[in-house]
C-alpha cells in the first residue's frame, strides 16, 4: 500500500568508468551467476515503485549492456544513453531521457552500476524519504577510527568520526530541480549528486543502511560481493 502512494519514480543507473583500479572490465564480469551489471538492474526492476530505468553507458558498450538486460528479462529499461565526460554530464543525459517519456517521473534514484548489492528494501526506503523531503541518500555511519595523513603517508592527526557518514547510492531527488542543479555552470567534477546539492544549500536526509552495499572497485571487492549474494541466495 505504501509503495502505491509514492510519486511516479524512475532510476538512472550510471555505468561509466574505465575500471582502471579494478584492472579492467567489471560490469560484465560474472558475479554469483550473473554479470555484475545485472544485479543493479534486477534490484530496480523488482522495486514496485520504479516505473522506468535509464542506463548511462559508454557508447562502445551500449549493445553489450542491452544484451545483458534482455537476457535478464529487464522490462523497465526505457533507454540506454551514452555518458558524458564527467559524472554530472552523464546523469544529465539520463535525466533528459526520463524527461522525454510520455509521463515524466517526479522522483529519480541515481545509482552506481558497480554497487550490485543494492536491495529492493533500500531503494524503497530512499524513495519514501525523498517523497517527503525532496531528496535522500543511502548512507552508513562511519565506524572506523580516522586519521589524516601528511604527504609522506604518515598519520598527523585523528579525525573525530562523530557525525561522519559514508555515502552510498541510490541517491534520490525530485527530477526537475536536480536537472536544473546539475546544469549550473562551474559545479566542477562532483563524485556524487549529494555533493552538488549540499553546495547549493539543499538539506539531504540520510537513509541509514547497515547492510553491505559496496562499490566494486578492487578485485577483492568482487569476492566480498560474491559471498554476500551467495549468502542471500541461500537464505531465500
Amino acid at each position: 500500500m505504501l509503495a502505491k502512494s509514492l510519486p511516479v519514480s524512475a532510476a538512472v543507473i550510471v555505468a561509466g568508468g574505465s575500471g582502471s583500479r579494478f584492472g579492467g572490465d567489471k560490469l560484465s564480469v560474472q558475479l554469483a551467476g550473473r554479470p555484475l551489471l545485472a544485479w543493479s538492474l534486477l534490484a530496480f526492476e523488482q522495486t514496485p515503485s520504479i516505473s522506468s530505468i535509464v542506463l548511462v553507458a559508454p557508447d562502445a558498450r551500449i549493445e553489450e549492456f542491452r544484451a545483458i538486460a534482455q537476457a535478464e528479462g529487464i522490462t523497465k529499461l526505457t533507454a540506454i544513453v551514452t555518458g558524458g565526460a564527467h559524472r554530472n554530464e552523464s546523469v544529465i543525459k539520463g535525466l533528459q531521457a526520463l524527461n522525454a517519456l510520455p509521463v515524466s517521473p517526479e522522483l529519480v534514484a541515481i545509482h552506481d552500476a558497480a554497487r550490485p548489492l543494492v536491495t529492493v528494501d533500500l531503494i524503497t526506503r530512499c524513495l519514501e524519504a525523498a517523497a517527503g523531503s525532496g531528496a535522500s541518500s543511502a548512507a552508513a555511519p562511519v565506524s572506523d577510527t580516522l586519521h589524516q595523513a601528511d604527504q609522506e603517508g604518515c598519520a598527523v592527526r585523528t579525525v573525530d568520526r562523530a557525525g561522519l557518514w559514508s555515502m552510498q547510492t541510490p541517491q534520490v531527488f525530485r527530477i526537475a530541480p536536480l536537472t536544473d542543479l546539475l546544469k549550473t555552470p562551474g559545479i566542477g567534477k562532483p563524485t556524487d549528486e549529494v555533493s552538488v546539492a549540499l553546495a547549493a544549500g539543499w538539506r539531504i536526509p540520510f537513509v541509514e543502511n547497515l547492510e553491505p552495499n559496496i562499490k566494486v572497485t578492487w578485485p577483492a571487492d568482487l569476492d566480498l560481493a560474491e559471498a554476500v549474494l551467495r549468502y542471500r541466495q541461500a537464505g531465500s
